[in-house]
């Protein structure tokens, strides 16, 4: 089967998240524009491509202001598709997402949204400030073999709009974590970097039945389990809490922790690791925390809250989040004929 033949059979299925013909329409012809520009991206680009004259750009321009799609519900339907394809990447017979923030830097200074960005990163090249977009990125693993990618579901602008009341404005984080549970299906596992290893992202992921797989920082402190007292209480409030624990103290000598081989940026690699739950987000429910060792002798803390996943598992699929590092998300027409190609 043609890969054209193929793309249009997708698009099929995204029919029901419009709610007019037209609509529709004019979103496959948009798609396509997308596809065969060779321009930098922009409305005219994407009519030039398909050989339509300027007189339809105003009806180009008035599809994105359309009401008759939502497109947090195109975007739903498309991660539906993804899961249910059969090279969907699952964890536990689960599918597993990856999520990361993208700064993309912008010169235009009266652009909506832009704004200063401070860029966290060990790579010296990049400066520390710059002007640009903040977007949340949610992506969905898809492999064979070996072979694994990660296929956008969603990019939005998380930053830089403001809220009509400055009081109650999410910050990146909850925003992160509201995109993943609108978009994530009961059960699933969301691979994300330590920045969102937080209570505020636990929180709704435990609400809404989906797990967390992240990067705790080396200084992070966990909580043994707490056994009350029989008898009567003093007064104020009963304690929660049981004694704290560094889990930076709880490495222990290569030697005497268990190993696994795991495939890891594109090379097997052996890793060593040892495995403890404690309470970190909540009292109630235990977090899995795996201490690793690197063969060159860096440690990192990895996290689960799925208690049930084994060390290797956790480890391997940290791995997998690298794979939204380089799938450019932001530029995401050079990407689709080739995921039509595969599906």
């Amino acid at each position: 089967m043609e890969s054209y033949e193929r793309l249009e059979q997708i698009l099929l299925q995204l029919r029901p998240a419009f709610s007019r013909q037209a609509t529709f329409e004019w979103f496959v012809l948009l798609l396509w524009g997308v596809l065969l520009s060779t321009h930098p991206p922009a409305i005219t680009s994407y009519l030039n491509a398909l050989g339509l004259g300027e007189g339809y750009y105003s009806q180009a321009l008035h599809w994105f202001h359309s009401s008759a799609f939502s497109i947090n519900t195109l975007c739903y339907r498309w991660g539906y598709w993804l899961r249910e394809h059969p090279n969907a990447r699952r964890l536990k017979g689960r599918p597993v997402y990856v999520g990361d923030g993208v700064k993309v830097a912008k010169e235009g200074r009266k652009m909506p949204g832009v704004k200063g960005l401070h860029q966290e990163s060990e790579d010296v090249s990049k400066p520390k400030w710059i002007r640009g977009h903040y977007f949340s990125a949610l992506a969905l693993l898809l492999g064979a073999g070996e072979a694994l990618f990660a296929a956008p579901i969603s990019l939005k602008l998380h930053d830089g709009i403001k809220a009509v009341d400055a009081k109650t404005e999410a910050t990146v984080v909850e925003k992160m974590a509201t995109l993943c549970v609108q978009m994530m299906v009961k059960g699933g596992y969301s691979v994300l970097d330590a920045y969102f290893a937080s209570v505020k992202v636990l929180k709704p992921f435990r609400a809404h039945g989906v797990h967390l797989i992240s990067r705790a920082r080396i200084t992070t402190v966990g909580h043994a389990a707490f056994s009350r007292r029989p008898g009567k209480h003093g007064r104020g409030r009963h304690r929660e809490w049981g004694s704290e624990v560094k889990l930076r103290e709880l490495f222990a000598p290569i030697e005497d922790c268990a190993d696994a081989s795991i495939w890891l940026y594109g090379q097997y690699m052996t890793v060593y690791y040892q495995c403890f739950e404690f309470y970190w987000d909540s009292a109630d429910e235990l977090v899995l925390f795996v201490l690793t060792q690197l063969p060159n002798g860096k440690q990192i803390i990895l996290l689960s809250s799925d208690v049930n996943l084994t060390g290797a598992e956790v480890i391997e699929a940290y791995g997998w989040r690298f794979k939204i590092e380089i799938c450019h998300p932001q530029y995401p027409h050079k990407h689709l004929s080739y995921y039509a190609q595969v599906a």
